[in-house]
């Protein structure tokens, strides 16, 4: 199993030194101590990941590393960024490592591993988090910051991600960093037994701490449920809409990249044309088809209150009840062999015996 290696000699601490800082700034690193990756989807600069950079660096477990995006990326999932070129610029965050790019979550991770911004091919450990707000049951779909933790599970890193259930008028951000200290025993008995050969394989940790971290009542290992927020589209009048952008103040910022957008979009349709010109017929035919005057608006209402099962083992059950959940995800599709035989049974049906 890897164990995240070493780091070369330029990147070892130095024993004149009693600061984390060499006189270039660069930062100077313990080569014998393992080496983590902290991403997230609340951007580099949110509380949560600031509040776990902080709790690694003063418990002097590991060398931190930080791969993340440079704004909020929440329910992206497990996108990835297949055809733009991502902007990635240095973040000084003291005592680590770090860099801010466009991406994804899973954007980050894969560029962490692939395009030598650091001095390791793999890391010993992901981390990712720490989320404002639960990841329980379906949210694990949604959520860019389980799917940080997922994409470090595809390239063979042991991974964890961690949430922090957010409620309205009581959590405040000081509670990220005892949210921390509660993640610091799971993190450090992971990394001890990553090195020693001796941690299990095959998943990744999906971790939800209750709102009051520091009142929590032990750490439960749970199955996943069904909970999630009930999604609803509302339509949006023209009216309602520049009323919303006046009132952020995001009119000017939108109006200008929609002209970049649409200077981007005509380069893009005449780099086409030149280059097929025998399909040049049908995108002109594309764009005649085309009616601005019918085009609609909608906007996402979310809802503060979760539906779907909640059982007592699931994950969201024991959160509610104070408990820090501890959920193994994989990527593969278990399902249950009643349900197995009732699809075997449906397709027998449907599909020609000689097909089968």
């Amino acid at each position: 199993m890897y164990t995240g290696g070493h780091l070369p000699p330029r990147f070892t601490k130095q024993d004149t030194k009693d600061d984390d800082e060499s006189a270039s700034g660069q930062v100077q690193f313990n080569n014998a101590l393992p080496n983590v990756l902290i991403t997230n989807d609340d951007g580099i600069n949110a509380p949560g990941l600031r509040a776990l950079v902080a709790a690694l660096i003063d418990d002097g477990c590991c060398n931190v590393f930080i791969c993340a995006p440079d704004f909020e990326k929440s329910a992206v999932s497990h996108s990835i960024t297949p055809r733009d070129i991502l902007e990635v610029s240095p973040v000084k965050i003291a005592g680590a490592t770090a860099f801010e790019t466009s991406g994804s979550p899973a954007d980050c991770v894969s560029l962490a591993f692939t395009a030598s911004l650091f001095p390791w091919t793999k890391p010993t450990m992901v981390l990712s988090g720490i989320n404002k707000g639960s990841n329980c049951g379906y949210h694990i779909i949604y959520s860019g910051t389980v799917a940080g933790a997922r994409e470090a599970f595809i390239g063979g890193v042991p991974a964890m991600s961690l949430s922090l259930e957010w409620q309205r008028g009581k959590s405040t951000d000081k509670d990220f960093k005892s949210a921390a200290a509660v993640s610091l025993p799971l993190i450090k008995a992971s990394l001890r037994d990553i090195q020693a050969g001796a941690y299990p394989e095959g998943f990744f940790l999906n971790v939800d701490i209750p709102w009051n971290p520091s009142a929590h009542k032990g750490y439960k290992v749970t199955r996943q449920g069904t909970s999630r927020l009930p999604l609803k589209w509302t339509k949006v009048t023209q009216q309602n809409r520049m009323q919303r952008l006046k009132d952020t103040g995001m009119g000017i910022q939108m109006a200008q990249l929609g002209l970049a957008a649409s200077a981007a979009g005509a380069a893009r349709r005449a780099i086409f044309k030149k280059q097929n010109p025998d399909v040049e017929s049908v995108g002109a035919g594309e764009e005649q088809d085309k009616d601005a005057s019918t085009k609609m608006h909608f906007r996402l209402e979310g809802s503060e209150y979760e539906v779907g099962g909640t059982a007592s083992d699931h994950d969201l059950g024991m959160v509610e009840q104070g408990f820090v959940a501890i959920t193994a995800v994989s990527l593969f599709s278990h399902v249950e062999a009643e349900t197995r035989a009732q699809v075997e049974h449906w397709v027998a049906n449907v599909v020609a015996p000689s097909a089968l």
